[in-house]
């Protein structure tokens, strides 16, 4: 947590000489792409192996609020499942097997992110909202009812509540609650005070960035205005292009409430101002965040707290197994402009691997995923629920629920809402309600699930001559065209010896350059 502690200069230019986008009644100010990373390092310091490791991660939240915009997730290990809790925040659960003694995992989430500062116009003051639509769906009532630490329905906090908000329009009315909590709390990191809620800041005037943001949003409840806690990092002053921030330390809370028509508004009651040496409510910080002060979104608070983790881990315990979160890492990296691809962590293993550009490159485009940590194993052999993931991706199939539509891929395989794509697309088949998702894919099969595409993409080719291959007639029939067409094209050639080796499984680094020409191929007329 941080305090405001200097005093802000009396003119302050929010808009002139800023990079600007124009909102519907509001300017996003500066906006630039950001990677936030978190990682977690556990360790097996038990005396035993740990068997069914599952470790749940909170990774970020699906931003509905207009001065921050997700454009890229990625997890390693790849979880075993993602859910999205009622208040937007984005969970994953990673499963590990086995940990012997003395191993470590490391969790590495990375969010690539579009932030930006933000201007209200002041046209919003003259609306008077009409929450009734916005009331009817169930989902959106928790934005007004009491929680754990906002205790809106606290006699104390209604009453002021009603005080400062007797009159005036909606946006007025969070002004003058805005106000009051702005100059009400004294930033005071005491235990006695730190931490513990609205009616606490209230009633003791006391508290960090969490009683401030949790006391201005149990007001606005108290008020009818639909409001919710936000869980992030402030960051201020410039950040240098490509160069890691580490963010452990600048933890922050803030507030936003619901404008039907303009949607979330911030509000940051913890900053300060003076003038004159006076304090006065500072007015740069109610419905506009400054592009100097990022303010980075990690999540939104939701009830009861103790359901917002960052890690927690769970496993089949017996004697001798003990598991310790032994570090923790927050960084934040300001990417350069102009920048258009979504970073990713690095590929450790594919430096001296013939196909590494092909793998880069798809890697990069978030079309491939590694196997193992940061590390994409280009001589190990290609699942086939990883050829169906990774083609799916490639020609931009949207994945599936992964509802069971084969009996071996359960929903909670990380792979079924590919399956369910691939195969709803006609580009893969099971057999007899199987698809066996984690057998090896041969060279032929690979051929056929490419033809596939091409005429699922409605680019027909034909090849006439079957290449003189030594082995031409292991190539099954069923095999035969695709396999013309894959060589003609140059998605598939031989092996050494002049062979097409049909019947070898295809590893990693060769779907990686059969996909990635594929792609190239499919671009042309």
């Amino acid at each position: 947590m941080k305090i405001y502690r200097k005093a802000i200069s009396f003119i302050i230019i929010l808009i002139l000489l800023l990079s600007i986008v124009q909102g519907e009644s509001y300017d996003t100010v500066e906006a630039r792409k950001y990677l936030v990373r978190n990682s977690y390092e556990i360790i097996n310091d038990g005396s035993n192996a740990v068997y069914n490791l599952d470790i749940k991660v909170l990774a970020g939240s699906d931003s509905s609020s207009p001065y921050q915009k997700s454009l890229g997730l990625s997890i390693y290990p790849l979880p075993a499942n993602s859910y999205t809790d009622e208040w937007g925040n984005i969970y994953s659960v990673i499963n590990v097997k086995t940990l012997m003694p003395g191993e470590k995992v490391d969790v590495i989430i990375e969010k690539t992110i579009l932030n930006s500062g933000i201007a209200y116009e002041e046209s919003i003051y003259k609306i008077n909202a009409d929450y009734r639509k916005f009331f009817k769906s169930p989902l959106n009532l928790k934005y007004i009812k009491p929680g754990e630490k906002i205790e809106s329905d606290n006699p104390q906090i209604m009453a002021k509540a009603f005080e400062l908000a007797e009159t005036g329009t909606t946006v007025e009315k969070a002004k003058k609650i805005y106000d009051f909590v702005n100059l009400h709390i004294k930033y005071d990191t005491n235990s006695a005070y730190a931490n513990k809620g609205a009616l606490s800041g209230l009633i003791n005037g006391r508290g960090v960035c969490d009683e401030y943001a949790s006391l201005f949003t149990a007001l606005c409840r108290a008020a009818g205005i639909p409001s919710r806690v936000v869980a992030g990092y402030w960051i201020e002053g410039d950040m240098r292009e490509n160069e890691w921030t580490d963010a452990s330390s600048e933890r922050h809370a803030w507030s936003e409430f619901y404008l039907p028509g303009e949607g979330w508004i911030p509000a940051e009651p913890t900053f300060m101002y003076t003038y004159n040496g006076r304090q006065v409510p500072n007015e740069y910080y109610f419905a506009n965040i400054r592009g100097g002060d990022r303010h980075f979104i990690n999540n939104y608070v939701s009830s009861p707290i103790k359901s917002d983790i960052d890690v927690q881990y769970s496993y089949y315990d017996s004697n001798g197994t003990s598991l310790k979160l032994i570090s923790g890492e927050d960084s934040i990296k300001l990417l350069p402009e102009g920048d258009s691809s979504i970073s990713r962590m690095p590929l450790s293993d594919i430096g001296s691997n013939w196909a590494a550009s092909y793998i880069q490159k798809l890697y990069e485009a978030g079309i491939v995923f590694p196997r193992e940590g940061n590390m994409y194993k280009p001589g190990e052999n290609i699942t086939r629920a990883e050829f169906a993931a990774y083609l799916a991706n490639a020609i931009g199939l949207q994945k599936g629920e992964g509802n069971g539509r084969y009996k071996d891929v359960p929903s909670e395989n990380p792979y079924a809402g590919y399956i369910e794509a691939a195969s709803m697309a006609g580009l893969i088949q099971g057999y007899k309600g199987y698809y066996y998702p984690e057998n090896n894919i041969t060279r032929q099969d690979a051929a056929v699930i490419m033809m596939r595409a091409m005429k699922l993409l409605n680019k027909n080719r034909e090849a006439y001559f079957m290449p003189y291959f030594n082995d031409k007639k292991a190539i099954a029939d069923y095999a035969a065209d695709a396999v013309k067409v894959m060589y003609d094209l140059n998605i598939m050639r031989g092996k050494p010896n002049n062979l097409f080796a049909p019947k070898d499984f295809t590893t990693r680094a060769e779907a990686a350059k059969i996909i990635w020409t594929f792609m190239e191929d499919i671009k042309r007329p």
